[in-house]
């Protein structure tokens, strides 16, 4: 996936809540929601919105959503969103970056040897 955005999403991939819970699988990904599938004999589907997309890790096969576990569970997502689509991808591993994102420019200077005088 080239631009860290919803079109790399593929079904099956795991879905973890902003409080690090797993709440299912991806099971349609659209401009607009991810529906996410949760439970093996009492099945539930829900239609997120694609706002709440937090990040995306394909060597993970997860995504991150920005409502917590509480929040997923007390919500009626039973209806596909009306609201737009988003425009921008998300942030791909951006606790990836402790010296700085790349992406940024902001970028840690090497630590250099000591280097001792004669």
């Amino acid at each position: 996936m080239s631009d860290n955005d919803i079109h790399g999403i593929e079904t099956g991939w795991s879905v973890k809540s902003a409080d690090g819970q797993g709440i299912g699988s991806v099971e349609e990904v659209t401009e607009a929601y991810i529906l996410v599938k949760s439970g093996l004999i009492n099945t539930d589907r829900r239609y997120l919105p694609s706002r709440v997309l937090e990040h995306v890790r394909p060597e993970l096969s997860e995504i991150g959503i920005s409502l917590t576990h509480e929040e997923i569970e007390n919500g009626d997502w039973s209806e596909v969103p009306t609201e737009p689509p988003r425009t921008s991808g998300a942030p791909l591993n951006e606790g990836a970056y402790e010296d700085g994102d790349p992406r940024n420019g902001e970028v840690r200077e090497p630590d250099r040897p000591i280097t001792y005088s004669r």
